[in-house]
């Protein structure tokens, strides 16, 4: 909960890597700001910035009324050519002013740390792994858009979009839109909503390469990636999973089940289903599935790159499979 106008700390350092939760955080203070009347911050470029410049900002009284506010980006090389002065200032800041620090890096056991904690408020904003991310997704579904989000159905959208807090916070606007009034996200929203989308950007890349068309498949294929670009390795096995669900619609249909059954099971239209199935033999998907895991095996292990394994992944299976033809099977 971020603190009202009245409340305003003298001092705030926004820690971590995690650009998403520093500008969230950030945009949580500055609005508390001007529900008071306050003046907006002073920014500051931290690697350029001088100390007296944004002190001055500081002790400054303001001939309109309000808090000052000094917002200094980028601090960290800032903090380390004025950690002294700092310390100083925070130790007694002016309780009519703001500071706030945007850093990548403040250790705990730094006398700067523990002042700032003392005077002000240090605010963590290192990236969410695990259990953090699946709990900040349902606080933030409550808190930003009114919605009970369960916890399989925020485990759901974690396994979807992978740790992006950036990404997970615009599929839930997107599924807070999609529900409505109804005060749950349930998981089969988040199947349907963000699954389904996941689903088509893999399936656009499989049908480019079936097609022949490597560069359409390599520009999909930059799609999956931009859904969780810290993590390059869970768009190879997005892409995986996408195969498998293909190749595993294949098998049943060499079986005999109906093109529609399975068209419900996979959530498209039967005849696009039918056009995937009939360009791609299991046999061809079964080499697919292989080569993927060996493309994820040649990255983790430092043999390949994850750009020229993908590439090298799409140009073999583009237009032919190992047999050079297509097998198609009569409906």
């Amino acid at each position: 909960m971020m603190p009202q106008a009245a409340d305003m700390l003298p001092v705030y350092a926004l820690v971590g890597a995690d650009r998403f939760l520093v500008h969230d955080a950030l945009a949580g203070i500055v609005a508390s700001l001007s529900k008071d009347g306050d003046l907006g911050p002073s920014k500051f470029d931290g690697p350029s910035a001088e100390l007296s410049e944004v002190l001055d900002e500081l002790r400054t009284f303001s001939l309109l009324g309000g808090r000052r506010v000094a917002l200094v980006e980028d601090a960290d090389a800032f903090i380390t050519a004025h950690r002294a002065a700092l310390e100083r200032y925070c130790e007694h800041p002016v309780m009519e002013a703001t500071l706030i620090l945007l850093c990548h890096a403040l250790a705990s056991n730094t006398r700067l740390h523990k002042i700032i904690s003392r005077t002000g408020s240090v605010i963590k904003c290192e990236p969410l792994k695990g259990r953090a991310v699946i709990e900040w997704a349902i606080r933030r579904a409550e808190s930003h858009y009114a919605k009970r989000l369960p916890r399989d159905a925020a485990l759901s959208l974690v396994e979807h979009l992978g740790d992006s807090t950036g990404a997970l916070d615009a599929e839930l606007g997107k599924l807070a839109a999609y529900v409505g009034e109804r005060a749950d996200i349930s998981r089969g929203d988040v199947d349907t909503v963000t699954g389904r989308c996941r689903e088509e950007k893999v399936f656009a890349v499989t049908d480019a390469m079936a097609s022949g068309d490597i560069a359409g498949a390599l520009r999909n294929w930059e799609q999956v990636v931009a859904t969780d670009r810290a993590a390059p390795g869970r768009a190879i096995a997005g892409l995986a999973w996408g195969v498998r669900r293909l190749l595993e619609a294949r098998r049943d249909w060499d079986k005999g089940v109906s093109i529609v059954a399975l068209s419900k099971r996979m959530f498209t239209d039967p005849d696009l289903l039918r056009r995937r199935l009939e360009r791609v033999s299991a046999v061809q998907w079964e080499g697919q599935q292989r080569d993927l895991l060996a493309a994820d095996l040649a990255v983790k292990t430092g043999v390949s790159t994850f750009e020229s394994a993908v590439e090298a992944f799409v140009i073999k299976h583009s237009a032919t499979g190992p047999s050079g033809t297509r097998a198609v099977r009569s409906a």
